[in-house]
């Protein structure tokens, strides 16, 4: 009997603990169950709007392709209304733009194109480095072109052969024969090089040999 009734006085104790402790905490309690459930959804939500964007801003750009193979001038007229992409297919886009430019022959448009991806530092900096050698391939004349083709020749060892053929030819261009005839045998000599680019190379220094 004696067990009950301490029984019953412990269980009524906990519930005014539990009372008066609610009292104290109930509302930051509660405050923190509601933010949990809006995290949770509000991700959830967010992930569901993200992969949304995604699907449509891929079906935007495959129809880009679609129609950059029957029409430049309408893909471009189309990419220009485009607005709002999630970052990776923005650039994609512009890649693509700047490549019909220079299937319409409108090369000082891509190079402009090309350039403004260079210079946009919120953008990978190996997408940058693509798009300034791009540029240079279209246009060597092009200010401070050697520094940059230097930055990534010692920065970027992906894209160094290119960047050292690129600064090669427009050492050509500028009457240095001997300096670009250097850049490219020292191209030729390296162990990485593929068999293509051995093969133009070395008709390259052929023709300086001739000269």
């Amino acid at each position: 009997m004696s067990e009950e009734i301490i029984s019953e006085i412990e269980e009524d104790l906990q519930k005014e603990r539990f009372k008066k402790y609610w009292k104290n905490y109930g509302k930051y309690i509660s405050l923190l169950i509601v933010f949990i459930i809006f995290s949770v959804g509000g991700w959830q939500i967010y992930e569901f709007i993200e992969k949304r964007r995604n699907i449509e801003a891929s079906n935007i750009f495959l129809n880009i392709l679609d129609v950059s193979k029957e029409d430049t001038e309408k893909a471009i007229e189309e990419i220009d209304k485009i607005k709002n992409l999630p970052n990776g297919y923005e650039l994609l886009i512009k890649f693509q733009k700047a490549n019909l430019h220079i299937k319409n022959n409108q090369i000082s448009d891509a190079v402009l194109l090309f350039n403004q991806i260079y210079q946009d530092k919120s953008i990978d900096q190996s997408y940058r480095d693509i798009a300034f050698l791009l540029s240079i391939m279209h246009q060597y004349k092009q200010e401070n072109s050697i520094a940059k083709l230097d930055n990534i020749i010692s920065t970027n060892e992906h894209f160094a052969m290119l960047a050292k053929e690129l600064k090669a030819y427009i050492l050509y261009d500028d009457g240095k024969i001997k300096g670009a005839q250097n850049i490219l045998e020292e191209i030729l000599n390296s162990p990485n090089i593929s068999q293509r680019s051995n093969e133009r190379i070395s008709n390259i220094l052929k023709t300086f040999e001739k000269n």
